[in-house]
């Protein structure tokens, strides 16, 4: 699988509680304005038919098999501007986003 971590975002990920084997994880959920929003959770048990996205020595992120076909070229950053601080997720595979960006198709 083919994603990227910005350094910015890495860097605020290792900022987090995770605990030892502690990993990031994404989940494509049904939702808001336009059909699917992201959900992110930190967690520390993998399941059995989970697949990694992404991992390195600093991060790993993973997604169920039915998440993992919405993140193909997915890019993870982190902004901390004044209007939206937090985690962005840049996805090339998205058609539409919603006005206030929470959600897309």
């Amino acid at each position: 699988m083919n994603i990227e971590i910005t350094e910015s975002a890495k860097t605020e990920f290792a900022k987090l509680p995770t605990g030892d084997n502690g990993f990031l994880r994404i989940s494509v959920v049904e939702g808001g304005c336009s059909g699917r929003t992201y959900s992110a959770t930190v967690e520390s048990d993998l399941k059995e038919d989970d697949e990694i996205l992404f991992e390195d020595a600093d991060m790993k992120v993973v997604a169920d098999p039915g998440s993992a076909i919405f993140l193909t070229g997915l890019k993870i950053d982190y902004s901390n501007d004044l209007v939206k601080a937090g985690f962005r997720f840049i996805n090339p595979n998205a058609s539409g986003a919603c006005g206030c960006g929470s959600s897309f198709s």
